[in-house]
């Protein structure tokens, strides 16, 4: 195993994608966890992630899949907790980030694509293309959830452009 080729791969990737997937999990702490487990999963079959073009949207893909299903978890929660009656969920909240709660209100508000789209997109700063690997979707669908995501933002956030950037 090329040890200082995954510690690289490390080092560039981990605290984008962290940065990113805080915004889609809404906590960085489950941000963390996920793309740690997709580095340990990179790790345990580095034979093979390493002879791929790019393992960087390996990496990418299997923690957007953990989100995925961190998300599916949460929601399967939060039914049980309204069937049982029990409406006090904890951590619905989305982190303060530098006091911008109402940016992240609303980007936690978005449907699941878009708000990965834009996470990826604007926070790891990932061309279309990477963005399109890691949701196994295609670029022109990414670019129609960053539109669509940019209107219904500007819209909650009382944005004069109409989303039109």
């Amino acid at each position: 195993m090329d040890v200082v080729e995954f510690e690289r791969l490390f080092r560039d990737e981990y605290p984008r994608l962290v940065r990113s997937l805080t915004l889609v999990c809404g906590d960085r702490e489950v941000a963390a966890d996920v793309v740690q487990d997709a580095f340990v999963q990179a790790h345990r079959h580095w034979r093979r992630v390493s002879a791929y073009d790019d393992p960087a949207t390996w990496v990418r893909r299997v923690a957007v899949n953990r989100a995925f299903n961190h998300h599916r978890g949460v929601r399967r929660l939060w039914r049980f907790l309204d069937r049982a009656g029990r409406p006090d969920r904890q951590g619905t909240e989305p982190p303060d980030v530098a006091g911008e709660v109402d940016l992240w209100r609303a980007v936690a508000d978005l449907p699941h694509q878009q708000r990965h789209a834009v996470a990826l997109y604007y926070l790891a700063d990932l061309p279309i293309a990477a963005v399109a690997a890691a949701l196994d979707i295609q670029p022109g669908t990414v670019k129609a959830h960053l539109h669509h995501a940019r209107a219904a933002l500007a819209d909650r956030l009382g944005s004069p452009t109409g989303g039109s950037q």
